[in-house]
């Protein structure tokens, strides 16, 4: 478990090596040394996550191995508000509001 902005995230998960279920949730990509690069929030988290338009952007944001953390939340304006709430707390290489 992780925290971060106060709300308690499952994980963290390598990105490449996890077979992740379609769950809705808020999502955070990071590297391996906590380095923090893209937030976002998806009603399909396995989907979300294997066709993100962004990641190129997140491996090329670190050479270190790239992971996953996630907080499952089923209420979509809820996860909108949590994401917004971390990418305001943070300075994201990757991704924007």
């Amino acid at each position: 478990m992780i925290t971060i902005s106060g709300y308690n995230f499952e994980g963290p998960y390598p990105l490449d090596k996890t077979n992740f279920n379609d769950v809705a949730a808020v999502y955070v990509i990071l590297d391996d040394l906590g380095k923090k690069i893209d937030v976002g929030e998806t009603d399909l988290l396995k989907t979300r996550l294997a066709n993100h338009e962004r990641k190129d952007c997140w491996r090329r944001s670190t050479n270190r191995e790239i992971l996953v953390v996630a907080l499952l939340e089923p209420n979509q304006e809820t996860r909108k508000t949590i994401e917004s709430q971390i990418r305001s707390s943070f300075n994201f290489p990757c991704g924007e509001e």
